[in-house]
């Protein structure tokens, strides 16, 4: 996972077989525009099944470059959102003041408790996220090599160069990061319904605090009963807040911002009217200047959507 400093770049996400693509600039250091959006279908989904079927592999990126030449997008760099359903994703606490060896060997031994493969068979990273003089925080992100490389085969079929793989929750986050003001005690959490599962992660003081799956099947939950996922949403964001000592109750966040395919007005306003609290959709377009065609476009469908292709492609000009 590598980063290089491009002035425009493509955000693109695929989530189930919905693409997304937005061609994003930076304007100075702390201004972004977008200049082109655009959505399509895709003939499959980037999975697990994509690593052994070449037939797959070539269908996703026919399927990316019709949407990509239809809007006449003009940038080839592009920076890819991976689902965090490939990824795996741990918070670390060590001391501070340790060697980077001794780092770097201790988050290898955390990535064996939890691997299924040898640990070579895997891209390891990780970053501090911590302030704290006493103890570091590493957010570390596993990932099978093999899942890169089927990516990256996607690419090599395409008139596109991959720079940046991202992964879908850091993305989400990065755009929120962007678009709203917070401060260091407060704690943020996003809601991403979608599928088959409902994901929540919480930035604190604006950086990543935690992230957490809840698949609807094991809840005996159906995605278009509205009740029931308002339901579930309530029940594992307060679990959250008492079991990380964030407060007493859901109201103790700072914001609840939702996203992601499955949301409809039912679960936005039976959250809201759940709560003494600020919940709303998400806006990935709050403070980034949208030109031409993108503003219109943008102004006739639901903008959290985007949240995770804007992120990445703030990945890639950051």
């Amino acid at each position: 996972m590598s980063q290089e400093d491009n002035p425009r770049v493509l955000g693109i996400s695929l989530v189930g077989d919905q693409l997304r693509i937005v061609e994003a600039a930076r304007e100075s250091e702390n201004d972004f525009q977008i200049t082109r959006v655009a959505q399509g279908r895709c003939r499959g989904r980037f999975g697990y099944e994509t690593l052994s079927d070449p037939n797959s592999t070539k269908r996703l990126a026919e399927d990316i470059m019709r949407l990509y030449e239809s809007q006449a997008f003009g940038v080839q760099n592009v920076a890819f959102a991976l689902g965090t359903e490939m990824v795996s994703v741990k918070k670390v606490s060590l001391d501070s003041g340790l060697g980077e060896d001794y780092v770097k060997e201790h988050v290898t031994w955390e990535v064996e408790q939890f691997a299924i493969s040898p640990t070579d068979e895997y891209i390891i990273d990780f970053e501090n996220i911590s302030n704290d003089e006493q103890a570091n925080d590493l957010l570390v992100v596993v990932v099978r090599k093999k899942i890169i490389k089927a990516l990256k085969q996607i690419f090599k079929h395409t008139d596109l160069k991959l720079k940046i793989v991202d992964v879908d929750v850091f993305s989400a986050q990065r755009a929120l990061q962007v678009n709203y003001d917070y401060n260091e005690q407060d704690v943020v959490c996003l809601v991403n319904v979608e599928g088959d599962k409902i994901q929540l992660s919480l930035l604190k003081g604006m950086v990543f605090y935690l992230a957490k799956e809840i698949l609807l099947q094991g809840e005996n939950v159906n995605i278009d009963d509205s009740d029931a996922i308002v339901s579930l949403i309530s029940k594992e964001v307060k679990k959250i807040v008492i079991e990380h000592q964030l407060g007493e109750k859901v109201e103790d966040l700072s914001e609840i911002f939702l996203f992601g395919e499955s949301i409809d007005d039912p679960v936005v306003e039976g959250l809201q009217g759940n709560y003494d609290l600020q919940v709303d959709r998400a806006n990935p377009f709050r403070k980034i200047k949208l030109l031409g065609d993108a503003k219109e476009y943008i102004s006739n469908i639901h903008a959290e959507c985007y949240l995770v292709c804007v992120g990445a492609a703030l990945r890639g000009i950051q």
